[in-house]
């Protein structure tokens, strides 16, 4: 039942994220290589654990280091825990173009829920081990292990909270090496993110919820708190900046609305919420990005960068 719940939620929120959506064709390493921004360097597939082929990760970074860490950006993508790539362009391209910025960036693979295999919170596992393998390799490539944001949109805004989050005593941290660094983020930005569990995903996937989750056990319960952002809210949560759109049928809005007023109410010094109206939906992020990008990269500039605004 635990598998099947956790498959539930990751195929109703991918059934409605994926609706109308065309395949798309990831590029490959020399065609990345070809259209890097000048003075990018980029190192493709590199493996933040053994023994998988979704534990790897591309990482961008400046080609002139200088002699003081710099910051670092985790970026994570969705598709409902099920489906989706590191190459996907709203995830590479960013990658590519903060490393322009000064800043070590990373788009992350990780397990996604195929068959029986795999569930969210092993999920949550793959991309803390990511964050440890960064912070363990800080020296390697100029982080600053103080200065490590994470993004995403829909699932993969989910894993980005959770980074910064969901604290070790959660039993998240899985059984990947690294287990001496931390997986915490200091900033994170997300858009159309799933809080809890606890509730249904959205409106339009409230009967579904309903009926699976009719019959859950105490055991059952406590599994779906664990893998849910609102879990964890405390006055320490790190800086964070969410999006959403009042409209969202596949995350309903109420999602952000509930965890934002949960962290305000909890003292949490540094939360910003960004709430739109203009029916751009699940895909709010990328169909405002005139107005979305510039406020993640001001964000990160001051929260990462310390730069004034």
């Amino acid at each position: 039942m635990t598998k099947y719940l956790f498959r539930f939620f990751a195929f109703t929120l991918l059934s409605l994220t994926l609706a109308g959506q065309r395949q798309q064709t990831l590029p490959t390493d020399e065609q990345i290589t070809s259209r890097l921004p000048g003075g990018v360097t980029f190192i493709p597939n590199i493996a933040y654990r053994e023994g998988n082929d979704a534990w790897k990760l591309d990482l961008a970074m400046p080609t002139e280091t200088g002699t003081t860490p710099g910051p670092a950006i985790v970026f994570i993508h969705g598709g409902g825990w099920r489906n989706g790539d590191k190459r996907a362009p709203a995830f590479l391209n960013p990658t590519l173009s903060y490393a322009t910025q000064g800043y070590v960036c990373v788009t992350v693979n990780y397990r996604l829920l195929e068959g029986q295999s795999t569930a969210i919170d092993e999920c949550v596992e793959d991309v803390k081990n990511a964050v440890r393998w960064l912070r363990a390799h800080a020296k390697q490539y100029n982080v600053d292990p103080k200065r490590i944001g994470a993004t995403g949109n829909s699932a993969g805004a989910h894993l980005s909270v959770m980074l910064g989050i969901c604290p070790p005593s959660a039993g998240l941290e899985g059984d990947g090496p690294y287990q001496d660094y931390s997986s915490a983020v200091q900033a994170v930005v997300a858009s159309a993110t799933p809080t809890s569990f606890l509730i249904p995903m959205s409106n339009r996937a409230r009967e579904r919820f309903e009926q699976a989750t009719a019959n859950l056990t105490a055991e059952q319960d406590v599994i779906r708190k664990k893998i849910s952002p609102a879990t964890y809210v405390t006055a320490d949560t790190p800086p964070m900046l969410l999006f959403h759109e009042a409209s969202d049928n596949t995350v309903g809005v109420y999602q952000s609305d509930t965890f934002v007023q949960a962290l305000r109410d909890a003292g949490a010094k540094d939360i910003n919420y960004m709430l739109f109206g203009d029916g751009s939906g699940h895909g709010v992020f990328q169909r405002n990005i005139a107005v979305t990008e510039p406020a993640r990269e001001a964000f990160f500039a001051r929260t990462l960068k310390h730069e004034e605004q």
